[in-house]
C-alpha cells in the first residue's frame, strides 16, 4: 500500500479529494492532512508519502516552494498539483521540479482517476527497478566475497572490485562461518533446511555478508571476536533447536586480521566440518572444540579393560571408553581407524577373556554389527562400552575369589576414599567378619594392611615426583591425621616423609 498525503488550505477541497476515488482499492493510503504550506512540509518530511497533491496558492509557504524545499531534503515522492486556471503559469514551471502531473480545480473524478492510476503505475515500476538493481547489486556483492573466500583472484583485481562497492575493512578482524544441517553432509534432500536458515538468520547483527556455496550458507563477520560470534551462533542455534527439534550444524573459523586472508578462516571452518563424525555431538565447532580436547590423555591399553570387565567395574569401563574417545578426539582420528581400532581391541579383549572364561554369546556380535553401521562417534562409543560392560555381565561371578578381586582393584584406585570392609561387605552382600576373613584368605593380609600399603607406595610417588607439601600428601593417600600418616609411613618405610625426600633428593 502507497502512502498519499494532502496539502491544501481548504478544508473542503481535502475532504473533496478523500471523497472521490476508493482510494484503498487504487493501492493507497492517507497519511495526515497538511493544512497549509508550513505545516503540510514539516508532515510531508516526518511521513515521506509516495504521493502529495499540493495546492499552488496556500498562506505562509506556497506549493512552489514547498516542492523546491521537499527536493532540497532529498525527497524523492511524486507531485501533484492543484491549481486554478490563473495559476497555470505556475504550475508549468512547477514541471522544472518534477512535478508531472496537475490537476485543475474544481477536481474531476475521471480526471483524478486516471491520474493517480499513472502514478501508481509509475510508482510500481520504479520500485521493481530498486528492487532489480538492488538484488543485482547483492548477487554481485556476493559473487565478490565468495571470490574473496575461495582466494580466486589476484589482491589487486579484488580491491578494485571492493572500492566499487564501497567495501572497506580497515583494521577489523573478520571471520567465516559455515551453516549446514547433518542432512545435507550425507548428502540426503533437507526439506526443512532453507526454513531453518530463514528463521535462523532472521536476526539484526548475527552476520555481515551471506552466501550459499555448495548447498551451504557461508556468513562473514566483520570486527567481532570470533568467540563472541559462537555464542551468539550457539544462543541463536539453540533458539532454533527448541522452535524445529534440532538445530543447524555450524562450523566457525578463527580470527583473521586481514580481509585476503578470510580464505583461511573459511578453510578452519570447513575443515572442522569434516571432523563432524568427531565432534557431532557439538552443535558450534571451532577452534576451541579441538583445544577442549588437549588435556594429556593416554589411550587406555586393552589389559586394562580386561582387568575391568574381570573385576566387573562397569563405571570404570564407561570412564576408560571415554578416555579412549577423548583420545581418539585430540587426535583428530578419522572414522575408519577409530572403527578399525576399536574391532582391534575388541578381538584382543575377547580372545583373553573367552580362554578364561569360555565362549560369549551371540549378543555381542550383534553390538558390533551395530557399532559398524554407526555414524557419530558417540554413539559408536556407547555401543563400545555396552560390549564390553555386555562381556563383564557374561562372566560376572559372586564367587569370593572375584569379590577380593573387585575389592582389591578398588581399593588401588580410591585409596584416598575412606575405606572400610563394612562398606564392602554391603556392596557385595557379605557379612563383614567373614569378607574380613576370606580378604585376608585370598591376599595373604588384612585390609586394613593392604590398605596401609596401597596408600604409602602412593605416599613414596608423590614425595618423588611432586612438590607437595607432606600435609597435602597425607590428605591425597587418604590419611585425614598427619601424625597417624607419619606413623604409618615410618611403620612401613622404615623412616619419616621428610626423611624419605631428602633421601630422594640426595640420590
Amino acid at each position: 500500500m502507497h502512502k498519499v498525503m494532502i496539502i491544501d488550505d481548504e478544508e473542503m477541497i481535502r475532504w473533496g479529494v478523500k471523497d472521490l476515488l476508493d482510494w484503498e482499492a487504487e493501492g493507497f493510503a492517507f497519511c495526515e492532512d497538511g493544512r497549509d504550506g508550513r505545516d503540510g512540509l514539516k508532515k510531508l518530511l516526518e511521513y515521506k508519502p509516495d504521493l502529495a497533491f499540493v495546492d499552488i496558492k496556500m498562506p505562509g509557504m506556497s506549493g512552489i516552494d514547498l516542492i523546491q524545499a521537499a527536493r532540497e531534503t532529498g525527497y524523492e515522492g511524486c507531485f501533484v498539483l492543484l491549481t486554478g486556471y490563473s495559476e497555470f503559469e505556475f504550475a508549468k514551471s512547477a514541471i522544472k521540479l518534477g512535478v508531472k502531473e496537475y490537476l485543475l480545480k474544481p477536481i474531476d473524478e475521471d480526471e483524478l482517476g486516471e491520474c493517480v492510476r499513472r502514478i501508481r503505475e509509475e510508482l510500481v515500476h520504479k520500485e521493481g527497478e530498486r528492487s532489480y538493481h538492488s538484488a543485482n547489486e547483492d548477487i554481485a556483492r556476493e559473487e565478490l566475497f565468495r571470490r574473496i573466500i575461495l582466494h580466486m583472484d589476484a589482491k589487486e583485481i579484488l580491491e578494485e572490485q571492493m572500492k566499487r562497492y564501497q567495501i572497506s575493512f580497515g583494521e577489523e578482524i573478520l571471520c567465516a562461518a559455515i551453516l549446514t544441517d547433518r542432512e545435507m553432509l550425507s548428502r540426503k534432500e533437507s526439506g526443512e533446511f532453507q526454513e531453518k536458515v530463514k528463521y535462523f538468520l532472521n536476526r539484526e547483527g548475527l552476520y555481515d555478508e551471506k552466501m550459499v556455496m555448495d548447498n551451504q550458507i557461508v556468513l562473514v563477520s566483520f570486527g567481532l571476536d570470533y568467540k563472541r560470534w559462537v555464542e551468539l551462533l550457539m544462543e541463536r542455534n539453540e533458539r532454533l533447536g527448541r522452535k524445529c527439534g534440532e538445530g543447524l550444524l555450524i562450523a566457525v573459523g578463527h580470527n583473521v586480521n586481514k580481509w585476503y586472508d578470510l580464505c583461511y578462516s573459511y578453510e578452519f571452518a570447513q575443515f572442522m566440518l569434516k571432523q563432524e563424525f568427531l565432534f557431532g555431538h557439538y552443535d558450534v565447532l571451532s577452534i576451541d572444540t579441538i583445544e577442549q580436547q588437549q588435556k594429556t590423555v593416554e589411550c587406555p591399553s586393552t589389559e586394562q579393560f580386561v582387568m575391568l570387565i574381570e573385576v566387573g567395574d562397569l563405571d570404570g569401563i564407561a570412564e576408560c571408553v571415554e578416555k579412549f574417545k577423548t583420545y581418539c578426539m585430540k587426535r583428530l582420528m578419522k572414522e575408519m581407524d577409530i572403527k578399525i581400532q576399536i574391532i582391534y581391541n575388541l578381538m584382543i579383549i575377547r580372545g583373553e577373556i573367552e580362554k578364561k572364561y569360555g565362549s560369549l554369546t551371540g549378543q555381542i556380535m550383534k553390538l558390533m554389527e551395530d557399532m559398524n553401521r554407526a555414524e557419530k562417534l558417540n554413539l559408536l562409543m556407547d555401543l563400545y562400552c555396552r560390549i564390553l560392560q555386555d562381556m563383564s555381565r557374561q562372566i560376572g561371578s559372586d564367587d569370593s575369589g572375584t569379590v577380593i578381586k573387585r575389592m582389591y582393584y578398588y581399593m588401588e584406585k580410591n585409596y584416598s576414599k575412606d575405606l572400610k570392609v563394612e562398606g564392602f561387605a554391603k556392596m557385595f552382600n557379605y557379612n563383614s567378619n567373614y569378607l574380613g576373613k576370606i580378604f585376608r584368605k585370598e591376599m595373604g593380609d588384612s585390609f586394613n594392611n593392604i590398605l596401609d600399603t596401597i596408600r604409602i607406595v602412593n605416599a613414596k610417588r608423590l614425595l618423588r615426583e611432586t612438590d607437595m607439601k607432606v600435609y597435602q600428601i597425607s590428605e591425597q593417600v587418604g590419611y585425614s591425621n598427619i601424625d597417624y600418616f607419619y606413623l604409618k609411613f615410618k611403620k612401613y618405610v622404615g623412616i619419616s616423609p621428610k626423611e624419605y625426600k631428602k633421601e630422594m633428593i640426595s640420590e
